[in-house]
């Protein structure tokens, strides 16, 4: 528990309070799109460093590095700034993997924006298992990462193009680390709006916590299309509208939803919605795409708790 509340301490400074809430999502979207041009530009040997999408990185983040203070002890750190932004990647990856509705309240995160702004510190643990607010943060955490990655392949190709060789500083810069693109949120080339996010969210648990008696499955089935309307970044809304199509007899969308829903897990490998494990949500979707591929799914509860048995 030290070890996360220290990690958490630390990536508010760093990724949040010294990268991230530099830029608002507009920023981002155009920042990326300008750097695709620079980026084509550079490996045909035209260079700009005065571009303020180019200057704005180097500000925040400079090839040289950035220096930060220790968390317990105060003494500077040093950080190259590959090692910067192998950390802001390894943040994307540690909220996937931890945050649910019970820090949303820890935070007062109503607005999806995962801010920082409260302090509800009595907030009872786990919450309601719903789903946390933490997409938008992480898509915006991965447009700033590709922002990053490409200052730092225009900044070793103009190198290049200058001095015809590496350069000197190459071994301090920590050029041996590689900067790999995560596949979600597309490769890390979109911002997902935040009020987006929450009512993707709210149509999926109304969804799933329908009485499913009193319910009418075309409503189940509505409410599960918006959801994955709004955020077709996750995938356990998919795997369960896969079941509404199944259920249906419906079995070619269901083999699409169940691909694209498994599809989406692999990428993240971990759970958004944390009541089942991302092993749990994986083998449910492999079940499902078996069952949809044979045009053969269950009409009794035993039929159903049977799908994992092995022939």
């Amino acid at each position: 528990m030290g070890k996360n509340i220290c990690g958490a301490r630390w990536a508010r400074q760093l990724v949040h309070d010294d990268l991230l809430f530099h830029y608002d999502d507009g920023e981002l979207v155009a920042d990326l799109t300008r750097s695709e041009e620079s980026l084509r530009d550079a490996r045909r040997g035209v260079f700009d460093e005065d571009e303020p999408w180019r200057r704005k990185i180097q500000r925040l983040l400079p090839a040289d590095g950035i220096t930060v203070k220790h968390i317990r002890t105060g003494e500077d750190v040093a950080l190259s700034r590959r090692v910067a932004a192998t950390f802001l990647m390894m943040t994307m990856a540690d909220f996937s993997d931890q945050l649910f509705d019970w820090q949303d309240r820890l935070f007062n995160n109503a607005n999806g924006r995962l801010e920082f702004r409260g302090n509800t510190w009595t907030s009872l643990w786990p919450g309601t298992g719903k789903p946390g607010l933490w997409t938008t943060s992480i898509s915006r955490m991965g447009v700033l990462y590709s922002l990053i990655v490409r200052e730092e392949e225009i900044y070793i190709a103009h190198r290049a193009h200058t001095t015809g060789k590496e350069g000197d500083d190459s071994a301090t810069r920590d050029e041996d680390i590689a900067l790999v693109i995560p596949p979600v949120f597309d490769g890390c080339t979109k911002v997902l709006d935040a009020d987006d996010q929450k009512a993707a969210r709210d149509l999926y648990w109304e969804a799933v916590c329908s009485d499913e008696e009193a319910t009418d499955r075309c409503k189940v089935e509505e409410l599960l299309r918006q959801s994955v309307a709004k955020n077709p970044f996750v995938g356990e809304p998919r795997l369960v509208l896969a079941q509404m199509c199944l259920n249906a007899e419906m079995y070619e969308e269901a083999q699409e939803q169940a691909e694209e829903g498994l599809k989406l897990l692999l990428e993240w490998g971990s759970s958004w919605d944390k009541r089942m494990p991302w092993e749990g949500w994986v083998s449910w979707g492999r079940a499902m795409l078996t069952k949809a591929k044979e045009k053969d799914w269950p009409h009794t509860s035993f039929g159903i708790l049977s799908l994992g048995l092995v022939k």
